[in-house]
């Protein structure tokens, strides 16, 4: 099985290649966004490549990390997409499809993250968002793994604190602030989104749950706000993307991890 030699292995680790789609940073695959041959995922010391072989092979700490699609030499100019049934798909330049994901059972959107572990999860579909901006012309713990390990992702279980903490891709922000407003952000606007619970609360934070419902919570673990929580238990992602837009997506319908 051909694999790169370890001068390219430490070039696709280290190198960042442009992003996907106009819409996310290199760490994120949406519905509709396209890898082309030789395009990668990456974050850190991983990254998650569509090979010029036509190979899918995850890398960490630049080594394979244990999994490939095993497409080699099956096509040329291979690309990789996401389905809006949350399926990775790798289509040859004639557009046949090589090999897929499992995926979810609705059609929606879906994002596939390449995670601070070196895991990549699909997740789906999105069950809550800011409006899309587009211009005209309690006592917490706050110990770091319960914080954004990834500066435009937030994973269920985790949260946003005014003190440290804060969502980014490019010039959008998502962020609480000191007088308890979550407030959706592009730099060169202002707030294009808020949560419109400032002065409501003291020292509040954002809680993401598994159910990918987001709070905004004040000191006396008092809920302030929140969004439509999903039916099914899981794991969820909060992404902020570079179209305009807060999008939660979930459960997990695939990963490369156990």
């Amino acid at each position: 099985m051909a694999l790169p030699t370890p001068l390219l292995i430490s070039l696709i680790s280290f190198i960042l290649l442009p992003s996907p789609s106009t819409a996310n940073e290199g760490n994120i695959l949406a519905t509709g966004d396209i890898l082309p041959t030789d395009g990668q995922l990456s974050y850190k010391d991983a990254a998650f490549v569509i090979q010029d072989d036509c190979n899918l092979v995850l890398y960490t700490d630049e080594r394979a990390g244990g999994f490939q699609s095993a497409t080699n030499g099956l096509g040329t100019n291979c690309t990789l997409t996401l389905s809006d049934h949350g399926q990775l798909l790798i289509k040859n330049g004639q557009g046949l499809e090589l090999w897929s994901s499992p995926g979810g059972t609705k059609k929606g959107k879906y994002v596939a993250v390449l995670g601070p572990d070196g895991v990549l999860n699909v997740f789906g579909p999105s069950v809550w968002s800011t409006p899309r901006y587009s211009s005209p012309s309690a006592i917490i713990d706050g110990e770091l793994n319960y914080s954004p390990l990834v500066r435009n992702v937030l994973f269920s279980s985790q949260f946003l604190m005014n003190e440290n903490s804060k969502l980014m891709s490019r010039d959008y922000t998502l962020e609480i602030t000191e007088d308890c407003n979550l407030e959706f952000r592009k730099a060169s606007v202002g707030v294009v989104w808020q949560s419109e619970t400032k002065g409501k609360g003291q020292h509040c934070l954002v809680r993401f749950d598994n159910r990918g419902r987001i709070a905004v919570v004040d000191d006396r673990d008092m809920v302030l706000w929140w969004s439509k929580p999903a039916k099914v238990e899981g794991d969820y992602v909060l992404v902020v993307q570079i179209n305009g837009q807060a999008v939660v997506y979930g459960p997990v319908v695939w990963s490369t991890g156990p």
